[in-house]
């Protein structure tokens, strides 16, 4: 399976169920009501709504089901803030999935529900809730507002001329600063400046965007018996080194919620799998920091599950932390990074596992389309073997002879089975796709051994073709290895079958394998 780099992003958040996750620059808004007043919740591309911060940091699978281009969320929530703290009152869903079955609104009307609808309640059990309403004490971050006006007046109003943003912890403002769009936009243009709160607040919101941004394009990768992949968690759009913080960016102890700086971002992990438990090899922000282990105790505290430090058994000899924090289903793709023909970054998986992971243990295991273990077993069982070393033949050609050395010629070449028509007719069936291979002719030739099973390996370009033809030459080498293998083994002049170097070639046309041939 191939995933180019763009498709890579979307295809990930489709494996991991979470598409609605992500807000649209067209999103359809939330609301937010303070002192009196009615605020649009400004929605970027990647940044997650207060609603679905609830379920990255509980990890429990979003009911909501997209329905339409104007809302891939599947929701639209009402909050309201009391007290100095924002509380979630409503939420409008017009599909959404129940514990037994989808269900869709009557005639397409919106269902607006309460919270305990969808079991949406506070993390703290003991905070005094609002009637009807639930502390959104789960989310930590800034939230942009424009003002909604209710009438004229409000309209021309100061507060519906730029954007108000609350800095947000535990789901309590702890910062509120006002931008107008003029001072704004002269900022940007660099004929001013922001004061001291407009530009903490400016940066800090930059951050909180790039936070998520970099959650969704990048990917953390685990290695597992010498074999690389892509590391996810299936029902969460976070890297799995935040689950360590509760899945909370203001608990990351590279504090990057506080700091003006820029280049700050989700930490990621590179992860290793061994004896079914799972390891933290090494950390990376933005800025690079923290790698190999070295500064991991700038991110990282004593362990979750038993409160040994990591100073001592957390950490192996090898600089790898036991990650025991982690918890759930998990998801590694296995595969590598290639440039198609068109420069473009492909991802191409071939194997995929599913996890189940209980304080950094792994407690079931499943590949597709199978193990490791189980490739290497057939592997061994299909690999190429001759029949006797000591005793080799090959088909009169001085080219040939050049590469694989000098044999005695059998008295019966190796033939593949039926005529040349069948085996001329297959390789017509697959061209060479490059297209700088159009409009090209040239010759290829490549030798291979024919066991005394009629089997064929130990392949050898033998034609000395150069530049973009040595290319093209090895772009044919890869396409014989895939022949079905059909071949009659040579034979002694005593009628015994025989290990035999053989030669085909090939006229390659526009692309097109023709005249293939053998001795």
């Amino acid at each position: 399976m191939k995933i180019n780099r763009l498709a890579f992003v979307f295809l990930i958040i489709g494996f991991v169920g979470v598409n609605q996750l992500f807000a649209q620059a067209d999103q359809d808004q939330d609301t937010l009501m303070w002192s009196g007043r009615k605020y649009g919740v400004v929605t970027e591309r990647y940044v997650p709504s207060v609603v679905m911060v609830y379920y990255q940091r509980t990890s429990a699978e979003p009911p909501f089901q997209s329905w339409s281009k104007n809302n891939t969320r599947g929701h639209i929530a009402e909050y309201e803030i009391i007290n100095n703290s924002i509380y979630l009152n409503k939420i409008e869903a017009k599909r959404f999935r129940t514990r037994g079955s989808n269900l869709w609104s009557a005639s397409g009307i919106d269902t607006i529900v309460k919270p305990e609808y969808f079991d949406i309640m506070s993390l703290d059990t003991n905070q005094s809730d609002v009637e009807g309403a639930v502390l959104a004490d789960w989310f930590s971050g800034v939230l942009e507002l424009r003002l909604v006006p209710k009438d004229k007046k409000e309209q021309k109003s100061d507060e519906a001329k730029g954007t108000r943003y609350l800095n947000i912890v535990d789901g309590r403002i702890v910062d509120n600063v006002f931008l107008s769009d003029e001072i704004l936009a002269n900022y940007k243009a660099g004929k001013a400046k922001l004061g001291h709160s407009q530009a903490v607040m400016y940066h800090r919101n930059n951050r909180f965007k790039e936070f998520y941004l970099r959650c969704a394009m990048d990917r953390e990768e685990v290695t597992y018996n010498g074999h690389k992949g892509l590391f996810q968690k299936e029902a969460n759009g976070l890297t799995l080194v935040m689950e360590f913080f509760g899945n909370d960016p203001t608990k990351c102890e590279t504090n990057w919620l506080g700091r003006v700086r820029e280049d700050s971002g989700a930490p990621f992990g590179s992860w290793v799998l061994r004896d079914d438990s799972l390891f933290l090899s090494e950390i990376t922000t933005h800025n690079d920091s923290g790698k190999h282990g070295q500064g991991m105790s700038d991110y990282l505290a004593d362990s979750i599950v038993d409160g040994v430090g990591y100073c001592h058994r957390r950490f192996t000899a090898d600089h790898c932390f036991f990650a025991d924090w982690l918890n759930g289903e998990y998801v590694i793709h296995y595969g590598n990074w290639q440039t198609n023909s068109f420069g473009v970054a492909d991802y191409v998986v071939y194997k995929t596992q599913k996890i189940r992971v209980k304080d950094g243990v792994v407690k079931s295991s499943q590949f597709s389309p199978s193990s490791f273990e189980d490739d290497e077993k057939e592997l061994s069982a299909t690999e190429f073997k001759i029949c006797n070393e000591n005793q080799i033949w090959s088909v009169d050609d001085k080219q040939l002879a050049e590469v694989v050395g000098n044999y005695k010629s059998p008295k019966k070449n190796p033939a593949y089975k039926g005529d040349k028509t069948v085996l001329r007719n297959w390789f017509l069936n697959q061209p060479i796709t490059d297209e700088r291979a159009k409009d090209r002719l040239f010759r290829v030739r490549i030798g291979f051994m024919v066991n005394c099973d009629g089997k064929a390996g130990r392949w050898q370009l033998i034609s000395k073709n150069k530049g973009e033809l040595f290319e093209f030459a090895n772009m044919v080498l890869e396409t014989v290895k895939t022949m079905p293998q059909n071949w009659i083994p040579a034979t002694d002049r005593k009628g015994n079958a025989v290990d035999c170097w053989q030669i085909l070639e090939f006229t390659i046309s526009n692309g097109i394998l023709t005249n293939a041939n053998y001795k």
